[in-house]
């Protein structure tokens, strides 16, 4: 297994993690709550990020709800997202590994960044690959994390927002208007 770690940011004896959860289920809202749930399980949370709307991206599907949390890790990140991929099994959550096209998914869990930088191994990329391109990654992280500084690109989340093309809008989420 190829693993490559550079620290980035130290924040406490134990590396904290961004998780993005996501959901455009018919109870998006129910399914970003249970997947917290179980993940409170495992690990400590230490920041929850509010909820943002989206239109679907890279398909047409229902609008997404997604939120940001801060956990807390001190194994091996590859050990998180086999935890996190078997809380989106336990949630109903079955992956098209044959196909590279974007679907509904009643719930996604997403290691975005971590504080001890970049992280390669056979089943993750940390910082995600993809997050650069995305508003609704880009929109929550800044909520509480803009200062966090991208491994790679050796800038802040805020420049990323800044300089996103992605045209899609993400809301900040009113669960007072529940569709």
């Amino acid at each position: 297994m190829k693993i490559i770690e550079r620290k980035v940011r130290s924040s406490s004896q134990n590396n904290r993690v961004l998780i993005l959860l996501g959901s455009n289920s018919p109870d998006p809202l129910f399914a970003i709550d249970s997947a917290i749930s179980k993940i409170i399980l495992h690990t400590k949370i230490h920041k929850t990020g509010s909820l943002f709307s989206s239109k679907s991206w890279g398909f047409t599907g229902r609008d997404f709800l997604n939120q940001m949390i801060e956990v807390e890790w001190q194994d091996s990140l590859s050990e998180l997202m086999i935890t996190l991929l078997k809380i989106e099994e336990k949630l109903g959550r079955i992956r098209n590994t044959k196909s590279n096209n974007y679907e509904n998914r009643i719930i996604d869990i997403d290691i975005i960044l971590w504080s001890g930088g970049q992280y390669v191994s056979d089943n993750l990329k940390v910082p995600h690959p993809r997050m650069n391109e995305r508003l609704f990654v880009l929109v929550p992280l800044c909520e509480y994390w803009a200062d966090w500084i991208h491994p790679i690109e050796k800038t802040s989340m805020d420049s990323l927002l800044a300089s996103c093309s992605d045209e899609n809008l993400v809301h900040l989420y009113n669960i007072n208007e529940k569709k």
